[in-house]
């Protein structure tokens, strides 16, 4: 792929200058922040509890969710100085960002991610194109929705683009499960030498 502008984009394997495990160390106690929001969904039969937390507040009323979250103006967004994150904004503050906005980090403590979507129009590029950065993976890996065939497909990296109003999910993992996403204005150029080609995926 050598434009990342494009908005056909399904998902593409990122190869990062990334401390993932550093990430982890810093990320990990957050789950029990005051801040960290526990919710409850059935997952094969079963009742589990996975754990939000918005890195980044908005001065805008919005509902609690990646579909309210991305529909903020992403310039009404900034750190949340309540929570000490300093090596992952350093990472993320590095990127060529024109506007920052939202940055939620999800834990699935040993649960699986159950299938859904956070947006309508896979071709609204500003809101569904955004950096997933997975410090932990748990050992498992997102399955995305792949229409030209008819079949789900693998992704395993610590970090992607993902479209996200396409449907997904994430088997159980062994242990925490980390997904960071980000949602902002990006020179997309900046990707294109960090995509790795044989993990690329169009709509």
């Amino acid at each position: 792929m050598n434009n990342t502008e494009d908005p056909h984009i399904l998902a593409a394997a990122l190869l990062l200058d990334i401390d993932y495990p550093r990430m982890t160390q810093e990320l990990m106690p957050l789950m029990l922040h005051e801040k960290c929001v526990p919710f409850s969904y059935a997952s094969d039969g079963e009742q589990v509890t996975a754990y939000s937390l918005f890195l980044r507040v908005s001065a805008e009323h919005t509902a609690y969710s990646y579909r309210g979250a991305k529909s903020a103006d992403f310039d009404s967004w900034c750190w949340d100085a309540d929570l000490s994150t300093e090596y992952t904004r350093t990472v993320i503050t590095s990127m060529p960002w024109r506007s920052l906005g939202t940055v939620r980090v999800v834990y699935f403590p040993d649960c699986a991610c159950v299938e859904h979507t956070d947006w309508d129009d896979a071709t609204d590029v500003k809101h569904t194109l955004g950096l997933s950065i997975i410090p932990n993976t748990a050992d498992t890996h997102c399955c995305v929705w792949y229409e030209k065939e008819n079949r789900y497909i693998s992704m395993k990296s610590n970090a992607m683009l993902l479209n996200d109003s396409v449907r997904h999910h994430v088997p159980a993992g062994q242990g925490t499960r980390i997904t960071m996403r980000v949602f902002g204005d990006i020179d997309r150029e900046w990707f294109t030498d960090k995509i790795d080609p044989a993990d690329c995926w169009y709509l």
